[in-house]
């Protein structure tokens, strides 16, 4: 089955975040050592690929007493997906309009009662 999702992250930029959110902070050799037990990889990939995740503002990066870069995520997991999902929405808003509101609304109505019972809530906030 093929699903049509927005990704936020490439896998390998996933896996990363993930590492690092869970560590609070990590340098490449941390990384590396947690995904190798998965993978084969190479340190210069991984390097690669945390100097654009600091270069897209997403992780920040200081020297260490070693030299090595150490890496911290600018927001936790959670305030990351909030603000991101924010600006997915908004642009499927902005992009499709009425449509797209009304497709979400069916969602709501159609997802599993304790679910929609919560999002309900939630969006009779943003009503009033």
């Amino acid at each position: 089955m093929v699903r049509n999702t927005i990704k936020i992250f490439g896998d390998l930029e996933a896996e990363i975040m993930d590492i690092v959110w869970e560590a609070g902070q990590a340098n490449v050799r941390d990384v590396l050592a947690l995904l190798s037990k998965k993978r084969k990889i190479a340190y210069t990939t991984i390097m690669t690929v945390m100097a654009r995740l600091s270069d897209k503002g997403v992780l920040k990066r200081r020297m260490d007493k070693s030299g090595a870069f150490l890496y911290v995520p600018v927001n936790d997991k959670k305030s990351f997906l909030e603000n991101a999902s924010e600006k997915i929405i908004k642009n499927f808003i902005k992009t499709y309009g009425d449509v797209a509101v009304a497709q979400f609304l069916d969602i709501i109505e159609k997802s599993d009662a304790r679910q929609s019972g919560r999002w309900k809530e939630k969006l009779k906030k943003f009503i009033k």
